[in-house]
């Protein structure tokens, strides 16, 4: 990378792609080409999005403070909060997050009714619907070989 004593221009440090985002544009595009973008598998990203966005977004002013609190609405107070006390920042291109700036944030999102769960269900199962496509072939008419070993369907 960059020797410490060197800062690069911010600007080119804004152009380099955050890891976690394309990570997630991956599993978004998977999802697009596998015809699931009706699943609630999208919707159930979307925390992880704001998370990715606010680990690269400048957390310094009051401007920034209320940006956090509009684009984080997926995430709880708490997980917003949480994210905020252990943002590590690599290198020395960019400064831990001030305690004032979080009690900042924790101030505005109080007014939010929010669930205090930090963590996500890890057990929660989605429902996952399969399209229907009917069979070209009549299926009346199909015999079934006694290699698959299959003598105890009946055919109706």
């Amino acid at each position: 990378m960059y020797p410490s004593s060197i800062r690069p221009p911010i600007d080119i440090l804004s152009s380099f792609p955050n890891p976690h985002r394309c990570n997630i544009s991956y599993l978004e595009e998977w999802l697009k080409e596998k015809n699931l973008q009706g699943s609630c598998a999208i919707d159930t990203m979307e925390p992880l999005c704001q998370t990715a966005w606010l680990l690269q977004v400048n957390k310094s002013t009051d401007e920034d403070a209320k940006e956090i609190c509009e684009r984080c609405s997926g995430l709880s107070a708490v997980q917003v909060v949480k994210i905020l006390n252990s943002y590590t920042p690599i290198d020395d291109f960019e400064k831990r997050v001030a305690p004032s700036f979080v009690r900042k944030v924790q101030s505005i999102l109080q007014g939010n009714e929010g669930s205090a769960q930090l963590m996500l269900d890890s057990k929660y199962l989605f429902q996952v619907t399969f399209p229907f496509s009917p069979s070209p072939q009549a299926l009346e008419v199909i015999q079934v070989p006694s290699s698959l070993k299959v003598g105890f369907l009946t055919r109706l």
